[in-house]
């Protein structure tokens, strides 16, 4: 490492080091708009590798009124940097609010990164001179019927006064919006429809605030307009999020008055948020939907509401109903092959197991178990030359990156990093791993070890940081380590400063009443919340609360789900009998705890091998999820 730093001080410059201490200061002076402030930083950081942050901030916080020599003269000092594509992609939002087009043209071709709004932008320029593909792409994102920016707006508009809309497309996409919550965007739409068709926006608000009464009221209404029967759709819709059996019940009720055309979708959308809710006559209410087209989610939600059932030939036509794209995926291949074995198709699954069996993935793991053929990890992977390390060092962004976690700038240095790094092949990622990683950001040390396609270093993608405290507190509470690390590699990356937005801090991520919890229970005393940044105090009530959680609830899968999503959750999404562990993990109905169980089983199943080095069953692991009627589980939890 000794080659890497001083290549670092040789392109950095270790004697600027301490201006960057001053940056956080500058950038909320330029969010005052104190530019004598920012003027004389920009001074002091002339021939900085980060003296283009002052003039950015300057530049950024007073976009709309900045003179545009001066936005010019950024961007062509500073154009491949992650600052100037964000200073581009704002300034084409403000040229494009201002239909400024000549200059929106000239300089929208040059913006790496996507960004929805500058794409509206994009379309009202092209609309603007009658270019007839924008037409055609501007229709097709409308019909998609997703939510979309106000810059949008003005491109929907045009195409209503061309005739490329017809009031049909306009229902359909507002119907799909509330179907989908989008309220705001549905009245949006809205404005599209002539006024005397349009639903009232107060009706809608009162539909929101309480679906089941306006139901009630229209079952008993003789009368049944075209807005009556949107209405009913958008309180069918909303009730199905919360209640998809009382909804099921109203549209059985009003589906007469619906006609097969707008009840079939509605019914795609009331069994799908039944099997989110495990509801037992899910797949029956999908057979009500008919030959309707269903969304790649509503398809996913009748391929898990077959696996909750056992229904492995409802398993094997819903995967057959998804997009190529989805029925790809490698859960969808897996659960795919498990069907055909449970059909008596051995041979069929054997070579759909095979081909998910290359992947170092939960279902990746399990194919590889299911075929017979485990294979330990290699930990004896790639590892970075002097001559890759001091190439990777010497990147003016990679600099720019480390200079700015040393300043504390946690934001900035992550897309500088990422914007670094997005080119290099697998020698540099694995360098610039290495490199990170010494610099103390093992979070981007592990994403970018991540990257690698061909040259892997698992070592670096699984790293053992605070091992011996972690050993012990694992040891104190009569949790697996292994356990634990893969807890902590998914909720922190081994940041021990680490803060999500709900609150969630430290290694192990304890929210704030957790921890007041734990520490009662320990005891902590005294407990203050700032000790969750401390490793040691972190790891010992993290490694607790989560021996807690597995001895309450019994086995490993329930008290991952549990650790995300909290143990009343994880104890309501058991069934009523006991169910195979993978399929109970499939059928989580919060995408996030879905993939973090995943994620987590998978972590465990290396840092087993990591730590004992004996190979691991994540089969076992998983294993069978008692029912609700078989498993008494405590609830003294918070």
């Amino acid at each position: 490492m000794r080659v890497v730093l001083a290549a670092v001080a040789i392109g950095y410059g270790w004697a600027c080091a301490s201006l960057e201490l001053e940056l956080p200061a500058v950038r909320e002076a330029a969010a005052r708009g104190n530019e004598k402030a920012v003027e004389a930083a920009r001074q002091r950081f002339a021939g900085h590798p980060l003296e283009a942050y002052p003039a950015y901030w300057q530049l950024a916080f007073g976009l709309e009124r900045a003179d545009r020599n001066a936005v010019r003269g950024f961007l062509d000092r500073y154009p491949d940097t992650p600052l100037a594509d964000a200073l581009r992609r704002d300034w084409l939002k403000v040229l494009g609010a201002g239909a400024q087009w000549e200059l929106f043209r000239a300089e929208q071709p040059r913006l790496r990164s996507e960004d929805a709004e500058v794409a509206c932008f994009s379309l009202q320029e092209r609309q603007a001179r009658d270019d007839a593909e924008a037409i055609a792409e501007a229709r097709t994102l409308f019909k998609s019927a997703r939510e979309a920016p106000a810059a949008c707006d003005p491109v929907f508009a045009a195409l209503v006064g061309r005739g490329a809309l017809s009031e049909a497309d306009i229902a359909a996409r507002i119907r799909r919006l509330l179907a989908a919550n989008a309220l705001r965007d549905a009245k949006r739409a809205l404005a599209l429809l002539p006024a005397r068709e349009r639903l009232g926006e107060k009706s809608l608000d009162r539909v929101a605030a309480d679906p089941a009464r306006f139901l009630l009221r229209e079952l008993k209404s003789a009368t049944f307009t075209r807005n009556d029967r949107e209405l009913a759709l958008f309180a069918i819709a909303r009730l199905a999020r919360s209640k998809p059996d009382e909804a099921a019940e109203r549209l059985a009720a009003l589906a007469p008055r619906l006609g097969p055309e707008l009840a079939q979708p509605a019914w795609a959308h009331v069994a799908s948020h039944a099997a989110m809710a495990h509801h037992p006559q899910a797949l029956e209410l999908y057979g009500a939907a008919g030959d309707t087209p269903l969304a790649d989610s509503q398809v996913a939600w009748k391929a898990r509401a077959a696996l909750r059932a056992g229904a492995w030939q409802e398993v094997l036509a819903a995967i057959q109903q998804m997009s190529p794209e989805q029925a790809r995926e490698s859960r969808w291949r897996y659960w795919r092959a498990r069907a055909l074995r449970e059909l008596g198709q051995a041979a069929a699954a054997d070579a759909l197991l095979r081909g998910v069996a290359i992947e170092r993935s939960f279902y990746g793991i399990l194919a590889a178990e299911e075929l017979g053929i485990p294979v330990a990890p290699d930990w004896n992977g790639w590892k970075p030359q002097p001559a890759d390390l001091e190439r990777v060092a010497a990147l003016p962004g990679v600099a720019r990156a480390l200079a700015l976690y040393r300043a504390g700038l946690h934001n900035e240095a992550l897309r500088e990093w990422n914007w670094a790094t997005r080119g290099l092949d697998d020698r540099g990622l694995l360098a610039a791993a290495e490199i990170i990683a010494r610099a103390g950001a093992p979070d981007r040390a592990i994403h970018t070890a991540n990257r690698t396609a061909q040259l892997h270093d698992l070592t670096q993608r699984f790293p053992v940081h605070h091992r011996e405290a972690i050993a012990a507190a694992a040891r104190q509470w009569g949790v697996d380590a292994a356990l634990v690390f893969a807890v902590i590699r998914q909720e922190s990356r081994f940041m021990a400063h680490a803060r999500s937005r709900v609150g969630a801090t430290g290694l192990m991520q304890l929210m704030p009443a957790t921890a007041r919890w734990v520490a009662k229970q320990i005891p902590v005393d005294p407990y203050r919340p700032a000790m969750l940044a401390e490793p040691e105090v972190n790891l010992r009530m993290g490694s607790y609360y989560l021996g807690r959680v597995l001895a309450e609830l019994g086995h490993p899968v329930l008290a991952t789900a549990a650790y995300n999503a909290g143990p009343g959750r994880a104890r309501r999404w058991r069934d009523a009998a006991e169910l195979d562990g993978a399929i109970y993990v499939e059928t989580i109905p919060f995408d996030e705890t879905r993939d973090y169980v995943k994620q987590v089983l998978a972590n465990a199943w290396f840092y087993a091998h990591r730590l004992t080095g004996q190979t691991a069953s994540l089969r076992q692991w998983v294993g069978t999820v008692p029912g609700r009627s078989s498993a008494a589980v405590a609830a003294s939890l918070p």
